[in-house]
């Protein structure tokens, strides 16, 4: 090995490093923090992680501006999170994914640009924000609407601090100094934009629809907040501004008059009677085909209700007569459309009884209910109600159930856009990962509708429509502005702009239309700037699947009417995180979990008094409380430990598999803190090893696989090397892929199963004893690969990775890019000649009789035994006894003997041995202390049938059989069936133990106890 001086060596360096690092190897910056002294003995998260991220935003390696790259651009957005409160999981696993991504990109020399922001949430704001406001004895709804929106612009400044902070702390390697607000000013202007631009190619257009309508929040809301729950027969239920509970849970039963006969309708909704307008059945109905084409009389208001036939009658359901109700059923105003029905309408966009019912007016729904009912049974109208399950559409904002309603709104055209965007999926330039997205992608667009982009709300983008007042006919005119809108009606009608009188449309837009324009409008757009010509379309979209329809497939229809191409060609969606039972996170629960708790701890009593605090500010009911506050205690009796962001990212990772569910479990985030240990623990030992090289040889470390010198390389040298070229190619290709999960798989399999369990262990004696002929080779090959498998793991694990980085730096005393972040990801190429399938096959076997030894021995009762390994396959033998040493050091042999089974006569007479087939070709055996075995059996046997009495009369318990829901139980059921099956098992060893000497020559097939 050529030595060469440090100076030497930093120049050689520099100069294969592109023109970011370059510069910064002459920054003048210093670390933040000390890490000149000892290497600390344990991995400590919260010291290894404080200090790297504002150093790493100070030095500028997050903007492509500051820290140019010569390679191609990456370009990506973060989903904005809504300003309604702390990020949870779902945000911490897109962000563990898209910075992961990010991260790599940008180690591989791209450009990389990745922008933040948050959304206004318009709905889901507003209502947050009035529920506090009422809950503090105010209310917001009556102030103005300027005060409004100036407490709704304080909300969003603390809550996007506190979502800044929160990814931050997860790492998250964005350009902060692109923060977009989606009602900032520039936003807010490309809206606008994007408004007269659809409005005047005629997409946009006003009309009187049907639409799902929130009497609490006296708007209409989109499909996505609409959240359908299953109510039980006889089932009640909590809405807003009622003090006690809804009956929902029944079918009532009324008559309507036919002249000298009645029929009989069966209805959930009693309250909507006063709007009905006809009667239906199925055609093939012979119990009412006579009253077809008949009218009935209206029982409450004689209004006289034609009976017509349809074949969308389920004939099946109740008496099999439907009474439409248009103004407030989809699928009635359908059929009133089909069969030219009248419409109408009883209740206000408050759920108040109309001023057309004189007897009923200003009553509630279920208080129009209860009087309707009264009425009827004094009419002779009402023949009683029966208990019916049944699916309710409620309010995901606000807990109210969800009625349809007639209301004047904007539409957006969306049949030729949904076409252009169903044309880039079956052509292939719109990419889904994984694929089976093309299909669902395919059948919502197929049948469009258009889209209601209007709210009744006073959060968000006011729409920029003007009613025209100066006819008495409804006219409209749009503009960036009331100036340019007034102009517009001066031209078309012909008049003088100050004879122009305009109203601005008080509604505003939906907060999935802003969105739908973020990836364009970050960058700038409508002007063309220069980031938008750099960064446009983006590299790729990475979000959750739950808004394939509502966010991504709006952000194509419109980046491809507004910009004329596609805003990404690629789509990554990840599954949605559940908790360990599978069950969908949720306050109510108490299953919900802030990222910050896990990154740094937070016990029990907080996680209550969180709670505690939703429940005083109307965020959670009482009741709701008290089941959040049972669940916490069963989830996390002991609070949540500190665990680190890495752990938690690494987690998040290798749960991000391409499910549609992805259930969480806090056990996977302490296994993934204990690999960081792993990772720690063994840079440790590296080091140590380097520093009895260091005192041997002033030579300077190898770091790089391109400067690894060959000679004097052991056979697990280069095994090892090859492993981790096939790692380094693997974990590429997963990465390119999105194959999050399996990257983090490849790695850790490497770094623990290989490098840790293997190589460590076999070169320990060469460290241990300072051998001056092989130390030098076992440090240079420890430096290669732990300096390679922590570039490997930066992307995901990026503190852990920055503070090795900086300590191997710094302890060596060799020259390295002067951050991880910019540090080249190790390549395919330049690894490529160190892959070597068949050695990496040969040592497979060795290691798999080694696995074998290692278990066979657990149960031997002797702590250095003597094995026997007998060989069918003569080469298979010969590979075996070139590794002899190795495999008894790692199997913690006293003595291994290689046998050929030829020559093979059986174990020795003396002693008693434990016999295994490792596969087809290997056997072995073991010596073992049968007296020693069959008294760790039996305790075991002891403690097992301990454990599986108590938990028999746990689940006897009245207890246990009244407190304990289904999944506790079939739990409990499950762990004293794997008791059983275990106790038989080790019983029967006993039995075999009794007389181990007729059993040498039957040779079971291995497996571990």
């Amino acid at each position: 090995m050529r030595r060469c001086g440090i100076y030497e060596k930093l120049f050689c360096n520099l100069l294969k490093r592109h023109y970011c690092d370059y510069q910064q190897y002459f920054c003048s910056a210093t670390l933040p923090k000390d890490i000149s002294g000892e290497f600390p003995r344990v991995y400590n998260s919260e010291k290894v992680e404080s200090g790297w991220y504002q150093w790493w935003e100070d030095n500028g390696f997050f903007s492509p501006e500051q820290c140019p790259a010569q390679g191609d651009v990456y370009s990506a957005v973060l989903p904005p999170p809504n300003i309604t409160g702390d990020l949870h999981l779902g945000h911490a696993l897109t962000v563990a994914i898209q910075d992961t991504l990010a991260r790599w990109h940008r180690m591989c020399g791209h450009r990389v640009c990745w922008v933040p922001g948050v959304d206004h949430a318009g709905i889901a704001t507003q209502a947050l924000l009035e529920r506090a406001q009422s809950s503090l004895g105010s209310k917001l709804a009556t102030t103005s609407r300027e005060d409004r929106l100036k407490a709704a612009q304080e909300w969003h400044k603390q809550k996007q601090e506190n979502i800044e902070r929160q990814l931050r702390r997860l790492g998250s390697s964005l350009d902060f100094s692109r923060t977009k607000f989606t009602m900032d000013e520039q936003m807010s202007a490309a809206v606008k934009e994007a408004f007269v631009r659809l409005f005047d190619k005629g997409l946009i257009y006003r009309a009187k629809k049907l639409v799902n309508w929130s009497y609490c929040l006296g708007t209409t809301i989109s499909d996505i907040e609409v959240k359908h729950i299953d109510v039980p027969a006889g089932g009640r239920i909590s809405v807003p501004n009622c003090a006690h509970k809804i009956e929902v849970g029944y079918l009532e039963r009324v008559v309507y008059p036919v002249d000298d006969a009645e029929l009989e309708v069966c209805t959930t909704r009693l309250e909507s009677i006063l709007a009905d307008t006809a009667l239906a059945v199925h055609p093939e109905d012979s119990r009412y085909a006579h009253l077809v084409g008949r009218t009935a009389t209206h029982p409450i208001t004689n209004r006289t209700l034609p009976i017509i036939a349809d074949s969308t009658v389920d004939r099946n359901f109740g008496t099999g007569v439907l009474k439409l109700t248009p103004g407030h059923c989809m699928l009635d105003f359908s059929l009133a459309q089909k069969h030219g029905l009248p419409i109408v309408e009883c209740f206000d966009e408050k759920g108040y009884v109309t001023h057309h019912f004189s007897d009923f007016v200003g009553s509630t729904r279920w208080e129009a209910r209860e009087k309707l009912r009264s009425r009827l049974l004094d009419l002779g109208f009402y023949r009683g109600r029966q208990a019916h399950g049944l699916t309710l559409p409620v309010c995901s904002r606000s807990g109210d159930i969800l009625d349809a309603r007639l209301h004047p709104q904007f539409f957006l055209r969306c049949s030729q856009m949904a076409q252009r965007a169903l044309e880039a999926a079956t052509t292939g330039s719109l990419e889904f990962v994984p694929e089976y997205y093309k299909k669902v992608w395919v059948d919502w667009l197929s049948r469009p509708e258009d889209w209601c982009i209007s709210r009744q709300l006073w959060w968000g983008h006011q729409i920029p429509a003007y009613r025209v007042l100066n006819f008495s006919e409804e006219m409209w005119v749009c503009g960036r502005n009331a100036g340019e809108a007034t102009a517009r009606v001066a031209v078309q009608l012909g008049i003088e702009e100050k004879e122009v009188r305009l109203e601005q449309d008080k509604d505003v837009l939906d907060t999935w239309f802003s969105s739908a324009l973020f990836p364009f409008s970050v960058f700038g757009w409508p002007t063309e700037t220069e980031s938008l010509k750099t960064y446009y379309p983006l590299s790729l979209m990475e979000t959750g699947h739950d808004i394939l329809f509502f966010w991504v497939a709006h952000m194509v229809m419109l980046g491809q009417e507004l910009t004329r191409q596609l805003p990404f060609r690629k789509v990554l969606l990840h599954g949605l995180i559940r908790d360990s039972q599978g069950r969908k996170m949720s306050k109510s629960l108490g299953n919900v979990i802030d990222p910050l708790h896990i990154i740094e701890g937070a016990p029990l009593t907080m996680l209550h008094e969180i709670c505690e605090k939703m429940e005083e500010q109307g965020y959670l009911s009482k009741e709701e409380l008290h089941n959040a506050l049972q669940c916490q205690r069963k989830l996390f009796p002991q609070g949540i430990p500190q665990c680190g962001a890495d752990s938690l990212r690494m987690a998040l990772l290798s749960d991000a598999s391409k499910a549609e569910n992805i259930a969480f479990n806090l056990k996977d985030v302490v296994h993934h803190l204990h690999f960081c240990n792993k990772v720690w623990q063994a840079v440790r030992f590296f080091l140590s090893a380097a520093e009895k090289y260091s005192e041997a040889s002033h030579a300077v470390l190898v770091l790089d696989i391109e400067e690894m010198p060959e000679e004097n390389l052991t056979t697990v040298d280069h095994w090892i090397l090859s492993c981790l070229a096939y790692t380094v190619k693997s974990c590429n290709e997963h990465l390119e892929q999105g194959d999050l999960h399996l990257y983090i798989s490849a790695a850790q399999q490497f770094f623990v199963q290989k490098f840790c369990d293997v190589y460590l262990e076999a070169v320990k004696p060469t460290v241990w004893s300072s051998d001056k002929k092989h130390l030098p080779v076992v440090c240079n090959v420890m430096a290669v690969v732990v300096q390679t498998a922590i570039r490997l793991l930066a992307p995901a694990m990026p503190y852990l990775a920055e503070e090795l980085h900086q300590r191997l730096t710094v302890q060596l005393q060799v020259t390295q890019p002067y951050s991880i972040c910019t540090a080249p990801y190790p390549k395919s190429q330049q690894w490529k000649t160190w892959l070597n399938p068949k050695l990496q096959h040969d040592i497979d076997g060795v290691l798999e009789v080694v696995s074998a030894l290692r278990s066979v021995k657990k149960s031997c009762g002797v702590q250095k035994p003597t094995a026997h390994v007998v060989v069918k396959d003569d080469s298979n033998r010969q590979k075996l006894e070139e590794l002899s040493s190795l495999m008894q050091h790692l199997a913690w042999m006293g003595d291994l003997h290689i046998v050929e089974h030829s020559t093979w006569k059986g174990p020795p007479t003396v002693g008693s041995w434990s016999p295994a087939s490792v596969n087809s070709s290997v056997d072995i055996y073991v010596e073992t202390d049968v007296n020693k075995l069959q008294e760790v059996t039996s305790e075991r046997i002891e403690r097992l049938a301990a454990k599986l009495h108590k938990l028999e009369r746990k689940i006897s318990g009245q207890k246990f059989l009244r407190r304990a829901t289904v999944a506790d139980k079939e739990e409990h059921e499950k762990e004293i069936t794997k008791l059983r099956v275990e106790l038989d098992r080790l019983q029967g060893k006993k039995v075999q133990m009794q007389d181990v000497h007729e059993l040498k020559h039957a040779l079971p097939k291995y497996s571990p106890l």
